[in-house]
């Protein structure tokens, strides 16, 4: 409709609040997904997201989750088939990430395959609902961020792109299984001993790992612990103002406020973009958990959040000290040529 400079950070405010309170007032299954998924898209790319890669996203997720859900009906009764083939998929997205710290399907089929485990074998959820309702959020996640982007038009120019490294990580088959096999092994005893945080601990791990450089390894479990102490800071006007029991107008107005505030906070302390995409991440997160609580119980359940982060990051670290990681040039240069003598 009008193109202004502000118009990135509008989109970003605005458009996964209304759709979280939205999905959660209609009491939809879930409720965060769909925003989560906006946040991603909004945050990935600068300029409007180009639709063959969105449809291959769609297929990679329709594919791993029916094809979970056929395997998880197949082996119900054998949990040692079902954990050899989560093994396979965690064994193929590290692999893939090894060779790419980008890879967005890579990313993808790790979250698909946790969020599907722990449904299915921790929270007792109808195996067979869970794609659709994936699928469903994804759509709807995708019909937002076109519409935002026909409304309010304009790249993102303020936030700063992801250095490139120069280098990789040596793409050794030993250790890839043994992050698969780690990953595995964490899953298991953590829906073992029936931690309500189990989604949030698995996925956070699994992010820290796919990583392949050690640095990059330090990097993401300061910024994911700064950036929840941030969500949180900037959710507290939320959660007060919820547990006085203002109107719901008035409490979304205040989200998106508190939204802009944070966009204005991470502009100006020049923040790239994957650190805006765990900021927006975790601001959604901690206010869906705001609306979803009673009274004082939000705010234990952020700092719950906060710690199951750090138990994760603890966790990730220790795997990660286990193993060895060889820095490799990933763009070949050519030789010098010799001076003449």
């Amino acid at each position: 409709m009008f193109r202004s400079a502000a118009n990135p950070i509008i989109r970003l405010a605005v458009f996964p609040v209304l759709l979280l309170f939205y999905l959660q007032h209609s009491g939809a299954s879930m409720a965060i997904l769909a925003p989560i998924f906006t946040v991603i898209f909004l945050t990935l790319m600068p300029s409007k997201p180009p639709l063959n890669l969105l449809l291959k996203l769609l297929l990679v997720l329709l594919f791993v989750s029916f094809v979970l859900v056929f395997i998880g009906e197949v082996l119900q009764d054998t949990p040692t088939g079902y954990a050899l083939f989560c093994w396979s998929l965690f064994f193929w997205s590290y692999y893939r990430s090894h060779n790419d710290p980008k890879d967005i399907i890579a990313t993808l089929t790790l979250i698909v395959v946790i969020i599907m485990t722990v449904m299915n074998f921790q929270m007792g959820a109808q195996i067979d609902v869970l794609p659709w309702l994936m699928f469903k959020d994804f759509v709807i996640a995708i019909v937002v961020t076109y519409i935002s982007f026909l409304l309010f038009p304009g790249d993102q120019k303020d936030i700063l792109m992801d250095e490139t490294s120069k280098e990789g990580a040596q793409t050794n088959i030993g250790l890839i299984m043994f992050k698969a096999t780690a990953m595995c092994l964490v899953m298991v005893v953590l829906m073992g001993i029936g931690s309500t945080q189990t989604m949030l601990i698995t996925i956070t791990i699994s992010s820290m790992i796919m990583i392949p450089i050690a640095d990059d390894h330090r990097t993401y479990s300061q910024n994911k612990i700064i950036t929840t102490v941030l969500g949180i800071c900037f959710t507290l006007p939320v959660m007060f103002l919820f547990m006085f029991g203002v109107s719901t107008w008035m409490l979304i107005g205040v989200t998106v406020f508190c939204a802009f505030q944070l966009a204005c906070y991470a502009i100006r302390s020049q923040c790239r973009s994957s650190i805006y995409q765990l900021m927006f991440t975790n601001f959604v997160v901690l206010t869906y958990q705001v609306i979803k609580h009673q009274g004082t119980a939000s705010l234990s359940a952020e700092f719950l959040r906060l710690l199951s982060i750090a138990i994760a990051i603890l966790v990730g670290a220790l795997i990660l000290n286990l193993t060895k990681h060889v820095a490799v040039p990933l763009v070949k240069e050519p030789p010098t040529p010799q001076a003449d003598k």
